[in-house]
């Protein structure tokens, strides 16, 4: 996408506490427009005073900084300007992770990996207010590719969403019309693929692979 669309005076804000990525990223996204200004956070506060002191058009969010979750300082950023997108790019490929940051408002949820192409196409979209996802390489994040990666079947992700609810067997049931013996059977074969041993630690382990949202 032809970079002089944008005006010159783009502002766009990148946290990230990780100075050679910071480095790179600023080396593809020089190419947005002619005089596009990068400012650089590295972690929580500098983010919001930068936020305080400058107008940006878009700012970009690691999920993961030294004195903040990302998804805390998503909701900070949208509290100090609303009117700002603010979209994650991060390493993180998990659909919970992805549920989390657009159920606060995230702008866009952009994994790590999109090459410099991809990322220039995503972050002029973002500036021209689309909403924009994308997962590992040029797929978008999938729970349903993440369950078949770890031997959970479509129907042990249902119970997995009962579970997550704190749904005891007889009413998973009673819900997916299945018999206790079957919901028995589902569960043992959840702990297996899961490694877990327990209902409470199933589920933990199943939001950390992004199988339920949190």
């Amino acid at each position: 996408m032809p970079a002089p669309i944008l005006p010159p005076d783009t502002r766009v804000l990148l946290i990230d506490d990780h100075q050679i990525y910071l480095d790179g990223l600023s080396l593809t996204l020089q190419n947005l427009c002619a005089g596009v200004i990068l400012d650089h956070a590295h972690n929580a506060a500098e983010a919001e005073r930068q936020v305080l002191a400058n107008a940006y058009d878009l700012v970009l969010l690691d999920l993961q900084l030294p004195d903040s979750s990302g998804l805390a300082l998503l909701q900070k950023l949208r509290k100090l300007d609303s009117l700002v997108p603010v979209a994650i790019l991060t390493a993180s490929n998990s659909p919970s992770d992805l549920d989390a940051a657009m159920h606060l408002g995230a702008a866009g949820f952009i994994s790590k990996t999109a090459d410099g192409t991809m990322l220039l196409e995503a972050v002029t979209r973002l500036l021209f207010g689309e909403q924009v996802v994308i997962g590992n390489g040029t797929q978008p994040l999938d729970r349903q590719g993440s369950a078949r990666e770890v031997g959970v079947t479509p129907r042990q992700l249902e119970i997995l969403d009962l579970l997550a609810d704190g749904l005891p067997n007889k009413v998973i049931c009673q819900r997916l019309n299945l018999s206790e013996d079957t919901v028995k059977t589902h569960l043992k074969a959840l702990f297996s693929a899961l490694g877990c041993h327990n209902r409470t630690e199933c589920v933990s382990t199943a939001r950390k692979l992004g199988l339920v949202s949190f």
